[in-house]
């Protein structure tokens, strides 16, 4: 069994494509859903571990927090800063939580897939720093971003990010500051109520100018950001190829199966588009 934790935790998809994989591939597994309050992450990781449970996905507010539960991190997670994907194991009668970063590798992939884009000597504008604005910031200048264009609500996430970016020493431009762009991404939870604003003004998406707008929210299908943005001539998506393809890895850590990729897929379609 493996589940995912967050807080809220009512619009996943996730259930949906691990559980149509699961079942392609006969295998006697389930995917659940957890609602867990940030001041619970500890005890229930513990727990969940405990009984035996192969692993979980962490969505928000998690990611971050859950770095300091874990016992063992592969390399990508270090230079993230975060960790969406736990594998568990037992050792003495304790259990043992590896940490893994599957949503850099599914962020890649969705922007190659979607708009055949590569981060290489690009600039990038970034909305939201959090966890997951965060982990596509540092991910996006490991791959060779020319310039981030770094845009939170409250600036010390900004700079924290830039700081965590210089520290890896990496030769990656980050400004604080709307300039024209060549693909904007939107990492706030921003979007997932109708009622939402948009993450940024209108004045402030101009001055972007982005050829490409990419929404890490994926339901609903068309936030109000993509709409924003379509408006103005820019190639808009959603996350729902993010949600896929971090999947996708996350399900060949704890099955060591090649994951189904075209299942899950359909399966994500089905339950986001109807």
């Amino acid at each position: 069994m493996v589940a995912v934790l967050g807080h809220p935790i009512a619009h996943t998809a996730s259930p949906v494509m691990h559980n149509a994989a699961f079942d392609a591939l006969g295998l006697n597994w389930r995917y659940l859903a957890f609602d867990v309050h940030p001041n619970h992450l500890r005890d229930a990781l513990r727990g969940l571990a405990a009984t035996g449970m192969a692993g979980v996905n962490l969505t928000l507010p998690h990611k971050i927090l859950a770095m300091r539960y874990l016992n063992y991190v592969e390399k990508g997670v270090v230079q993230l800063g975060n960790s969406n994907t736990l594998q568990f194991s037992m050792m003495n009668h304790q259990p043992v939580i590896r940490g893994y970063n599957t949503d850099g590798h599914g962020l890649l992939m969705a922007l190659d897939e979607e708009f055949s884009f590569r981060p290489r000597d690009k600039t990038v504008a970034i909305i939201g720093c959090g966890g997951a604005g965060r982990s596509a910031a540092i991910q996006l200048a490991l791959a060779g971003a020319k310039k981030l264009i770094l845009l939170n609500r409250t600036r010390s996430k900004a700079l924290a990010t830039a700081r965590r970016i210089l520290a890896l020493k990496i030769r990656t431009t980050c400004v604080f500051a709307p300039e024209k762009c060549d693909l904007v991404i939107q990492a706030t939870s921003l979007g997932l109520k109708n009622s939402d604003p948009l993450p940024v003004s209108h004045r402030d998406f101009e001055r972007l100018r982005p050829v490409f707008c990419f929404d890490m929210v994926y339901r609903p299908a068309i936030t109000s950001m993509m709409r924003a943005a379509g408006k103005t001539g820019c190639r808009t998506a959603g996350g729902l190829g993010m949600l896929l393809h971090q999947g996708a890895r996350a399900f060949e850590i704890w099955t060591g199966h090649r994951a189904p990729i075209k299942v899950m897929r359909c399966a994500l379609e089905k339950e986001i588009y109807g």
